[in-house]
């Protein structure tokens, strides 16, 4: 009889890791398969962002509009930008700006390495993680991708106005992020 007792829970417990085995499988597969979706669809945006022109305007740093110059005059000097918006989330930005320090200690006094927001409450414009926000008189570069509910990006402009490099921030995969700036590093010395 007392075998018998010990045999009813064990395989209750056997039931039980099975079956959280399996569901563990299948959350497992659905995860991956999600993550696959997302880097698809980050892989076509960038493609239907790159080589795209953006628009000629005035801009300006931080708060202070009556300094104005030409984005195109701007761009005589390759410049590495973030782009994020206020609804992008505060956890991808500050992750982002980590990396960056990471990656380029240096990138407060690097006039190379830019933060451009269209509307980012004027109150941080100044003082965004130790730089100025770059404003854009029309708001908006003139891309696909500021359309849609993004997460933060880097956008690298020729003085053509056209997209010569894009790069979306996958809050799943940082590291593809950090290999992106290491090698933009190393392609334009934006050091």
């Amino acid at each position: 009889m007392k075998s018998q007792s010990y045999f009813c829970p064990f395989l209750l417990i056997l039931f039980v890791i099975i079956v959280n085995s399996c569901n563990s499988k299948n959350n497992n597969q659905v995860e991956d398969n999600y993550k696959k979706e997302i880097e698809k669809a980050i892989i076509r945006i960038e493609r239907e962002n790159n080589s795209r022109k953006v628009k000629n305007q005035y801009m300006y740093f931080g708060t202070d509009s009556t300094i104005k110059i030409e984005l195109k005059q701007f761009l005589s000097t390759k410049r590495l930008f973030l782009y994020f918006s206020s609804n992008t989330c505060s956890p991808c930005i500050e992750r982002t700006v980590e990396i960056i320090k990471e990656v380029l200690p240096s990138y407060i006094k690097n006039e190379k390495i830019v933060f451009l927001s269209p509307d980012y409450p004027a109150r941080f414009r100044n003082n965004f993680y130790g730089k100025k926000l770059l404003m854009l008189e029309n708001r908006k570069l003139g891309i696909p991708i500021e359309n849609e509910e993004s997460p933060p990006f880097f956008i690298i402009v020729n003085y053509d106005m056209e997209v010569e490099s894009i790069h979306v921030v996958n809050k799943m995969d940082f590291d593809r992020t950090v290999d992106y700036l290491k090698e933009m590093t190393k392609n334009f010395d934006f050091k």
